[in-house]
């Protein structure tokens, strides 16, 4: 009984010409080419059946016109970073177009942003609620930096001067020198710090600049916690000479302490620097001499005592004596236009500075950038040497995806030391040891090291 009824059922449904079968994505399939010719294609409603067609994509409204072209210039956030091309996106629900493109820093405040070229100040919007800058290069051109940090760090109060002393409409500014920092000024209040950056015509039109940035050079080094300048001077010996080195030259701390203090010009070395205490010889030091093996020691400067360089000369077959570089002049001629430049007097730095790697390298142009930084950081040289892999830790890489609010994070060299707010130091921490190898010794990187030398010590925050 069943069996039939199952039957009747098949046939029943056989006889009302059921429709066919559907894609498992709503579409219906092919036609099928069996059909005889003349036949009627069996009448079925799939209206209900098929997707609806998506909205086309909005679009703002009064589009700029499109050039294509790409500019030459330095990134102009020196620190970690991410960026998308947004430029033409929908903003203010679609009212206008956005001009720029937005460099995120993963929602950190006081990362450095540098001039992408050289040019003058032409504007500088600092109103309480808005922070922007913009830079004319000699060719007519020009770069807007929007949402610059005006906040106390630690704080969202927009209660911070914006920009550097320096910075200032008329002023000519060079590619790495240190315009401002991230920040959410403006229309930025409510959304995660970021850099927005444009690149203008002559006449003002915008382009987009993302090719520009993909291709921009960006400024890159390492740092070196300073706190122990004795251990310091060993880790960056090894780095800049893991073969070992036939030449060590040894300071002693009070003389480092010396030549910390500015005014001297840059120290040239055919070898690795060491230090040792005055009157003893620190097993941190005797151990990275072992590991370099050298032929000879020079000793520089005065300082150590003679208890220490007897127990040089009976390790070491050949001891030298080189005195401390001459001090830095009062003032230079200036080669384009002869005129007379005043050199400002030593100050105490927040970092010293070591250059490592062949410095044959070093293109004259930023030989002579390097010169100009020493006046103002003190300045180690290594020459002769090979480096291969880093030291201590990356350009200002923020201390992890999150933080805790109203905690300023100051980077003391490979580390950072975490700070409240309302506990904020009198005197800022360091930066420690900058090392920058040859490879990484461009013009825009010696004037951004001499820039940041010369402005607050901005730590990073939330």
């Amino acid at each position: 009984m069943r069996r039939l009824l199952s039957l009747l059922v098949v046939a029943a449904v056989l006889a009302a010409g059921a429709p066919a079968a559907f894609a498992d994505d709503g579409t219906p399939p092919a036609e099928d080419s069996t059909a005889s010719a003349g036949e009627p294609a069996p009448s079925e409603d799939t209206a209900a059946d098929v997707d609806e067609p998506a909205p086309a994509p909005r679009v703002p409204k009064n589009q700029v016109r499109r050039i294509n072209v790409v500019r030459d210039i330095v990134f102009p956030v020196v620190g970690v970073n991410r960026f998308i091309s947004s430029f033409g996106a929908c903003r203010d629900n679609c009212e206008r177009e956005h001009h720029g493109n937005d460099i995120m820093t993963y929602g950190w405040k006081g990362v450095p942003v540098v001039a992408a070229h050289d040019g003058w100040i032409r504007e500088v919007r600092d109103d309480g609620e808005w922070c922007n800058v913009e830079i004319t290069a000699v060719d007519g051109w020009y770069t807007r930096y929007v949402h610059l940090n005006n906040d106390t760090p630690g704080y969202d109060d927009e209660s911070y001067p914006c920009v550097p002393d320096e910075v200032e409409v008329g002023a000519w500014v060079e590619a790495g020198q240190i315009i401002g920092w991230v920040g959410d000024s403006g229309n930025a209040e409510f959304t995660p710090p970021h850099l927005h950056f444009e690149i203008r015509t002559p006449s003002g039109l915008p382009v987009d600049p993302y090719r520009s940035l993909k291709k921009a050079d960006r400024i890159t080094f390492s740092r070196v916690n300073g706190d122990d300048p004795v251990a310091t001077a060993a880790e960056i010996a090894r780095y800049a000479y893991r073969d070992g080195s036939g030449v060590v030259n040894i300071m002693a701390t009070t003389t480092y302490a010396a030549f910390q203090d500015g005014g001297l010009s840059t120290l040239s070395l055919a070898g690795p620097l060491l230090l040792s205490d005055p009157d003893a010889l620190p097993d941190v030091t005797v151990a990275a001499m072992r590991d370099l093996n050298p032929d000879r020691v020079i000793v520089v400067g005065p300082g150590l005592g003679d208890v220490v360089v007897g127990h040089l000369k009976a390790a070491f077959s050949l001891v030298e004596q080189m005195p401390l570089p001459d001090p830095i002049p009062a003032s230079f001629i200036e080669p384009d236009s002869g005129a007379t430049v005043e050199i400002p007097g030593p100050g105490a730095t927040p970092f010293s500075l070591v250059v490592a790697g062949d410095a044959t390298d070093i293109p004259s142009a930023s030989a002579d950038d390097l010169v100009r930084a020493a006046w103002t950081v003190p300045t180690m040289v290594f020459t002769e040497t090979d480096t291969e892999r880093r030291v201590g830790r990356g350009t200002y890489q923020g201390p992890g995806r999150s933080g805790r609010r109203s905690v300023l994070y100051f980077q003391t060299g490979d580390h950072y030391t975490k700070i409240r707010a309302k506990e904020a130091p009198e005197t800022s921490p360091g930066y420690g040891v900058i090392v920058l190898p040859t490879g990484e010794a461009t013009e825009a990187a010696f004037t951004f090291l001499a820039s940041l030398a010369e402005v607050p010590v901005m730590p990073l925050w939330r």
